[in-house]
């Protein structure tokens, strides 16, 4: 009986051995890939201006004060002085439940994945990049 023991445990201790090890947590990181930054210039604004810019310009004479032509345009807040763009918080950011919700633009809703780009800049912290 005693022998039976001891090969059992050996049969398990040399199983348990053969199993691969699970990968450390820096090598699972390393393996995926950073999400790419979103950048302001080259992919935000252009889509603003291209979107929004006959009724967001920022001017006076404009239908809003909240203006779509530059960083600090976006950034700022309009005639009801809520900010427009949360960093960091997608979800409480008024520009992206507009765009999110299809109430803007007016000419109809943007593409999906235009939508997904502009939550995405702001959760990176909504960079003038």
């Amino acid at each position: 009986m005693k022998a039976l023991a001891l090969l059992f445990a050996a049969l398990l201790v040399a199983g348990c051995g053969s199993q691969p090890a699970a990968p450390a947590a820096a090598e699972t990181e390393a393996r995926t890939p950073p999400e790419a930054e979103v950048s302001f210039a080259k992919e935000i604004l252009p889509i603003l201006a291209q979107s929004g810019v006959p009724c967001h310009s920022g001017q006076p004479d404009a239908k809003s004060a909240y203006g779509l032509t530059s960083y600090e345009g976006v950034m700022g807040a309009g005639k009801d002085t809520r900010p427009n763009v949360v960093p960091g918080n997608a979800d409480s950011s008024l520009l992206y439940q507009m765009l999110k919700t299809g109430k803007m633009p007016p000419a109809g809703p943007l593409a999906p994945d235009k939508v997904e780009l502009v939550r995405k800049w702001i959760a990176q912290g909504a960079k003038n990049n």
